[in-house]
Order: structure tokens, then sequence, then C-alpha cells
């Protein structure tokens, strides 16, 4: 008897050696979750400004009096054009609602563009206008309308209008890319005595680099 309670006190007697040797289970760190940056906020509201280049082709048409009367019998037939580059600065301001952006420009081009058949070169071109376009976040898709003037070398100035479409789109948080066509019609000239109804269509398509603030 004493025999079998000698061998069932064993395993009580070893259980607290082995569970000496026996090593807690390594816990596992809970895993960090790290917050992905908030993506750029793009603001339109702000005034800007910038320099821009275009290619430009302007066309001439009407009647030229080639004696300098009164008389129609002498008024031929003028049909006149020519191609070549605008340099200009450009200034605004627009204000973000949302998904719409409003604004004001002014742009200034100049350059030296020559008029087929003839000694006249247009010198620059002037605009006042405002745009209005959908905020697309990174990107701004624009129309713009207004007054226009252009001035020439020997036939005085003309106003007229101008109206199209543009692009624009930040490359940093202050400096944006753009690209704009735009059309544009003009009156008569000041000192275009010789020629009647002379109806001038000028058309630009260039690209502008902007600083915004």
């Amino acid at each position: 008897m004493n025999r079998f309670a000698t061998l069932a006190l064993i395993p009580l007697m070893a259980s607290p050696a082995f569970a000496g040797n026996i090593a807690p289970a390594p816990v596992e760190p809970a895993p960090v979750f790290t917050a992905a940056p908030a993506a750029p906020v793009y603001s339109w509201t702000g005034g800007y400004v910038g320099g821009q280049v275009a290619y430009a082709n302007i066309d001439a048409d009407g009647l030229f009096d080639d004696d300098d009367d009164d008389d129609d019998d002498d008024l031929i037939n003028f049909d006149s054009d020519g191609d070549g580059a605008l340099y200009g600065l450009r200034a605004g301001y627009d204000y973000d609602f949302g998904a719409a952006v409003l604004g004001g420009l002014i742009q200034y081009d100049f350059g030296s563009i020559d008029l087929d058949d003839s000694d006249l070169e247009l010198e620059s071109v002037l605009r006042v206008g405002a745009r209005l376009g959908y905020n697309a976040g990174q990107n701004l898709f624009y129309g713009a309308a207004g007054w226009a003037q252009a001035d020439t070398n020997d036939a005085g100035d003309a106003d007229g209008w101008f109206a199209g479409l543009g692009f624009e789109r930040y490359l940093t948080p202050a400096v944006t890319f753009g690209a704009e066509a735009l059309y544009h019609e003009f009156d008569e000239f000041d000192d275009f005595d010789s020629f009647e109804g002379v109806d001038t269509k000028l058309t630009t398509v260039g690209l502008n680099l902007n600083y915004r603030f």
C-alpha cells in the first residue's frame, strides 16, 4: 500500500520541476497602422502673374482704295494674312467656389507678324476679360472671353473681342502650367484710311507658366 502511495506522489513532486522549464509563449506585438499622408488640397482662389508664348495667325480682308479718293471705282479687294510668334505677360485673380472657378484676367502680347503683300505688321495684342472654369482638383478647365485691342506699325490700333478655351495645372503648390487657344476679331484700324470694311481675325495657340499667390 505504501509503495502505491509513493508511486502516486511522484508525478505531483515532478510537476514543479517541469513547470519551471516551460518557457512562456512569445507575445506577438500589436500591428501598427500608419495613416497615409493626406492628398494635397488645391485651391484656385488667389492672384497670379506669369508669362506666355503663342503661335499666332492673322487674316485681314476688305477693300483698298489705290487712289486714296472717294471714287468707289478705284476700290480693289484686299486679302492678306501672316503668322508668327507672340510673347507676353499675364496676370489675374480667381475665386474658387468649389466645382466652379471665376476670375478676371489681363494679358499683353508683343511681337512682329508681317501681313503678306503689305507693309503692315501686327505688333501687340492687349486683352482684358474674364474666365469661368471647372475645378478638377489639380487641374482647371475654363473658357475665357472679353475685350481685345490690336496695334500695328502703320495702321494704328483697333478694338475687338476675344473668346477661347484653356487648361491650367498645378506643378507645385505655387506654380502652374497652362495652354490656351483664343480667337479674336477686330474692327477698323484707326489709321487705315485707304481701306474700307476691313475684317481682321486673329487666332493664337499658346503655353503659359504662372506663379500663384
